[in-house]
């Protein structure tokens, strides 16, 4: 499994990375900062589930949603974002997400993360 998270909070990536790492045996991780990076590494990593952030620096997390459904409608993606107002929401569900998850990440939200994960990597 490949996983890409995208993510401007440095402790958040290391985090999600080792949570993701210490629950799913040989998943390859990457990380980008910002939509920019996120979007070329998508391109280059082609992983098969995506985290992602909404409020980033630079391109935000649903132009980078939206660019990226524009190549790929399968590409599984999460979103774990502050940002909770509903028509946020709505928006980011009509472009196909797998899961949304409202930060801080807790115990109990890492753990529904991971489920989140193994069943759209599964889903394939």
């Amino acid at each position: 499994m490949k996983v890409l998270i995208v993510e401007d909070s440095i402790f958040v990536q290391k985090m999600m990375s080792k949570l993701i790492g210490d629950h799913i045996p040989n998943c390859e991780i990457r990380t980008a900062t910002n939509g920019e990076d996120g979007f070329r590494l998508y391109q280059e990593f082609e992983p098969d589930i995506i985290t992602t952030d909404l409020l980033m620096p630079g391109l935000n997390g649903q132009d980078m949603l939206r660019m990226i459904r524009e190549m790929d409608q399968d590409v599984k993606i999460i979103i774990l974002s502050a940002d909770i107002q509903k028509a946020t929401r709505e928006e980011v569900e009509q472009l196909g997400v797998s899961g949304f998850l409202n930060k801080p990440l807790t115990a109990e939200k890492a753990s529904t993360l991971l489920q989140m994960i193994q069943v759209a990597y599964h889903a394939e």
